[in-house]
């Protein structure tokens, strides 16, 4: 591999701090009435290197994608990988993204025609062989490298062995994407359209008799169908729920409530949706309850607006339910957070919980969900996927939650 990367005249740093709530900063500086793409995401992170001095930025992933974990490759090459991946960013634009296992290598190529595919059946023995003797050992303190920490140690203790003098470049890359990419966004809302329709599946299909392991099943089977190449689905059922969980074995009876947490991914980016559906016909306190959850769930998408403390959001969906009585059921143990930033690539601006002082920025992406444990219904799911604008939160959805009904007689 050539080696030579001299920084090159790329665009300005993208300060978070710069501008006025409401309006985005490109990497020049400018303020758009737009997302900012993916070509001008790299040019921001490019630039961070040239501040920075960095001649190589190196973003490592294990290949174990989770909700709430940040995957770096994704920020530099926009790809989800099958097993672990690195994709390497050099000053003047090139990206060379190396994927495991090696028969991946044409998805990869196809989903990313700007970078140099490289497959590969071990990540580390490919990365120390291309940091072998060819690598100038005096340019080890210009590699910044991003998702170290978040290695197995197997993984990480070879790389940092064969780079001691690298530097961490967390922050440069998890800074640029803390808002959404023009790309990000529309991926974001396909994989809300999947959801809407697994959730709609769901109500076809849900019956007494069939256990939630098969309905779990059924509706990512669904979902993979119309694109959704993962699926973080938490789903159970029951007379008085204490949370959401995993499905199992269990059958489902006449007079369940059923939760539903349906979270597709479309081209790398989630989307979650929480729904709340009863087997039979609803009792009276219990639709007066889930409006009383939807009420704080619109209080806290009102809340959600350019320039405002993440905390404000989640102390808008407390206020609704402390309001009605319910104040000791606004905190741990009953609840730590109101919702949460949705990956893969980057996980900000975090929990909608009160202790969150991430000011929201137009184009971040998070889910509301006041998720409520009230003591006459038990657990009850409600929440939106939202895009923060410069006019506030667009929610992603068609429709909005309601109480669902199966063999109730309602729609």
């Amino acid at each position: 591999m050539h080696w030579n990367c001299s920084p090159d005249g790329g665009a300005q740093r993208h300060n978070p701090g710069r501008g006025r709530p409401g309006l985005r900063c490109a990497p020049s500086g400018l303020q758009l009435a737009r997302p900012m793409n993916f070509q001008e995401r790299l040019a921001d992170i490019r630039h961070g290197m040239q501040n920075e001095k960095l001649l190589l930025l190196i973003a490592l992933h294990d290949g174990a994608h989770f909700i709430e974990k940040p995957n770096a490759v994704t920020v530099i090459a926009g790809f989800k990988s099958i097993g672990p991946a690195a994709a390497l960013l050099f000053p003047n634009g090139a990206c060379t993204l190396i994927v495991t296992p090696r028969w991946d290598a044409p998805r990869a190529a196809e989903l990313c025609p700007q970078a140099k595919v490289t497959g590969a059946d071990d990540l580390v023995a490919a990365l120390l062989t291309m940091f072998g003797d060819g690598f100038p050992q005096d340019a080890h303190d210009q590699v910044g490298i991003a998702g170290l920490q978040l290695l197995p140690s197997g993984m990480a203790g070879p790389i940092s062995a064969a780079l001691p003098q690298a530097r961490a470049a967390d922050k440069l890359v998890f800074d640029a994407a803390r808002t959404k990419t023009t790309e990000e966004i529309g991926f974001a809302r396909e994989a809300a359209r999947i959801a809407e329709l697994g959730y709609t599946r769901l109500l076809q299909i849900a019956r007494p008799g069939m256990t939630e392991d098969t309905l779990a099943v059924e509706l990512k089977d669904y979902m993979k169908t119309l694109g959704a190449e993962d699926n973080f689905l938490l789903l159970c059922a029951g007379a008085h729920n204490r949370a959401v969980q995993p499905s199992t074995g269990r059958k489902l009876e006449h007079g369940d409530i059923i939760l539903a947490e349906i979270t597709p991914s479309y081209r790398g980016q989630l989307t979650q949706i929480c729904r709340t559906v009863v087997l039979g016909e609803p009792p009276e306190v219990l639709a007066r309850k889930y409006e009383l959850v939807v009420q704080a769930m619109n209080a806290g998408i009102a809340a959600a607006r350019p320039g405002v403390p993440m905390g404000q959001v989640c102390g808008a969906i407390n206020a609704v339910l402390e309001a009605r009585g319910y104040g000791e059921y606004c905190h741990p143990p009953h609840i730590r957070r109101r919702g949460h930033g949705l990956g893969f690539a980057c996980v900000r601006p975090g929990d909608v919980s009160l202790d969150n002082a991430t000011v929201l920025e137009p184009d971040m992406l998070f889910m509301i969900h006041p998720n409520q444990y009230l003591p006459e219904t038990g657990y009850l799911l409600c929440g939106e996927p939202v895009v923060i604008t410069p006019d506030g939160a667009d929610v992603l959805t068609a429709k909005r939650s309601a109480l669902g009904v199966v063999g109730g007689g309602k729609a």
